[in-house]
């Protein structure tokens, strides 16, 4: 008798620590597979990002005269048209000029222009709106080149 009451107190020690080990294995489970999810979720996201890019590049001249494009978005109208490009531009030297877009789908035929008039310090950069016309769609896989 005087056996058991020890029995019972390693029983519930172990019982315990057991108990902790198994929560504490939950938890890095846990923390795997979120992590694990999260980096799926982020792979597919990048992936659909690079699916869906509009390929938007400078001609020669422009970048000859000191212009440089920096990131670029791609935005829809109230219609829910893509149909609006951001250009962030920098420049080396004062820049001033109109722009000219032209877009194209993924087989080359043009589908739309724009135009935005560009003035930049030397040294200078912002933001700037290419809205083309309300038909224009910039699908997947468009390409627009700034003239």
């Amino acid at each position: 008798m005087r056996a058991l009451p020890l029995v019972l107190a390693l029983v519930l020690c172990s019982c315990g620590r057991v108990t902790e080990e198994a929560r504490d294995a939950l938890n890095k489970g846990g923390e795997l597979a979120g992590s694990a999810a999260g980096e799926v979720l982020e792979g597919v996201t990048t992936g659909v990002e690079d699916t869906w890019s509009v390929d938007v590049q400078l001609s020669n001249g422009l970048k000859a005269r000191g212009l440089a494009l920096g990131k670029v978005q791609v935005l829809a109208d109230s219609a829910g048209r893509d149909n609006q490009v951001v250009l962030y531009c920098s420049t080396t030297a004062a820049f001033q000029d109109t722009l000219r877009a032209l877009a194209y789908d993924k087989d080359g035929a043009e589908m739309g222009r724009a135009t935005v008039a560009v003035v930049l310090p030397a040294g200078g950069a912002d933001h700037f709106t290419l809205q083309f016309q309300a038909l224009t769609d910039l699908e997947r896989k468009s390409r627009v080149v700034v003239e």
